[in-house]
């Protein structure tokens, strides 16, 4: 779908994803320094897993530092590898660490709500999709989105950099034309 406005909200901070995917790395080396110290010749694979998923770490650690943010997520697949090619298989650790690996780009993804004439739509996971007919305001204030919905949950997130005063005029417009086309019978605030 095409949207009329797609508004970006203000970066979340991602601390914790990190972390638990740095403590991940930490299990999972440990995990495979145990093997192998007790299966030196077959879980030579072990040494060669823990030594890309150090190489990984370091390099996702690097960016972090000289870019403000990293995925830690080809670790944790090279991880998920570890758990399938070692000697001492475990498919269920593999998994998981590959659904890990899957949900932190999701987690990182820019939050993003998309205007059309029909819809609203958040890019969240599971998609959000409301109707206008759902809603009982929607206006962008002092780079504050704010959508009221008609069963009393109200949605504020800051939005990312500057929002001018025509830029917010025209959305604010536009919301309320939507609003009017979908419940022409009802006042609006």
């Amino acid at each position: 779908m095409v949207y009329d406005y797609l508004i970006t909200l203000k970066k979340r901070d991602y601390r914790m994803a990190d972390q638990i995917s740095q403590l991940m790395y930490v299990f999972a080396l440990l995990t495979f320094a145990y093997f192998y110290y007790h299966h030196p010749k077959a879980g030579a694979v072990y040494l060669f897993i823990g030594a890309g998923v150090f190489l990984s770490w370091a390099y996702s650690v690097i960016k972090k530092s000289k870019k403000g943010e990293a995925l830690f997520r080809l670790g944790l697949f090279i991880c998920a590898l570890g758990w399938v090619l070692g000697p001492e298989r475990n498919v269920w650790m593999a998994i998981l660490y590959v659904i890990a690996g899957l949900l932190e780009k999701q987690v990182k993804f820019p939050a993003e709500i998309g205007f059309a004439e029909k819809e609203i739509s958040f890019n969240s996971l599971p998609r959000r999709v409301l109707q206008w007919n759902e809603i009982k305001n929607v206006i962008i204030k002092d780079g504050i989105i704010t959508v009221d919905q008609k069963n009393n949950k109200l949605y504020q997130k800051e939005i990312e950099g500057y929002v001018t005063a025509d830029i917010e005029k025209e959305f604010n417009d536009f919301a309320h034309r939507c609003l009017v086309a979908a419940n022409p019978r009802e006042e609006l605030s």
